[in-house]
């Protein structure tokens, strides 16, 4: 290999390629530590268990962090400022212009049916993100900054677009529309992951169906009831 290899070179907007530069040992220990800190959770992670991941010496791993934050630093930050947020928000734009001519409801249901997917792949990261973000306030800023303001301002173009359509009423705010629908789905998904038994005979597609017929009733122009 050479003296230096990209971290999370991919993108998903396919059009450049974000990364920082690492030597092989730096890589080497970063993509271990992502594997020890997502089996076990960092707190109950150890410099010695992310070592013998990585084939190297424990002492090895200190010269070039100096502690274990700074590794979860390291391993997290460039993910969510590379590949995690860039991702997310574009895929989401991406979505909502594809699918411009749809209904409201429908394209709705790609929303939350897409943003599923995404949280479902990315679950073992994100949830040492939405973890270590509660005591970590670099790791907080990165994730607000680069994660979820570019998903909400993503979200909040298409809710304004649709309004000034004349499909969602005039005097309703858009972040109040955007919090409404984006809890109920945040509650569905959070749902899922602590009850799994009940997931098992549920039909999930009807339940995101009430949600946004839930949402619409309150918030588009001239609903029928």
């Amino acid at each position: 290999m050479s003296d230096h290899v990209p971290i999370f070179q991919h993108s998903w907007t396919g059009d450049e390629q974000l990364y920082e530069e690492l030597t092989d040992k730096q890589w080497k220990i970063l993509k271990a530590a992502l594997t020890v800190f997502t089996e076990k959770g960092y707190s109950a992670s150890t410099t010695s268990e992310i070592a013998r991941v990585a084939g190297v010496a424990e002492g090895t791993i200190f010269r070039h962090f100096k502690t274990k934050k700074e590794i979860l630093l390291a391993t997290l930050i460039p993910l969510m400022q590379n590949f995690i947020g860039p991702g997310a928000a574009n895929s989401l734009h991406d979505l909502v212009l594809q699918y411009d001519n749809l209904p409201i409801e429908d394209v709705l249901m790609l929303v939350i049916e897409d943003r599923q997917k995404h949280i479902t792949a990315l679950w073992p990261v994100l949830r040492i993100v939405i973890i270590e973000a509660n005591f970590h306030p670099e790791l907080r800023d990165v994730l607000l900054n680069n994660v979820v303001k570019k998903v909400q301002e993503s979200f909040l173009a298409f809710l304004k677009q649709r309004q000034s359509k004349g499909e969602l009423r005039d005097d309703l705010d858009v972040w109040t529309m955007m919090r409404t629908i984006v809890g109920a789905a945040a509650a569905y998904f959070v749902s899922r992951s602590l009850f799994p038994e009940r997931e098992q005979d549920h039909d999930n597609r009807q339940e995101l169906k009430a949600i946004v017929d839930l949402f619409l009733r309150g918030a588009q122009v001239d609903v029928r009831y």
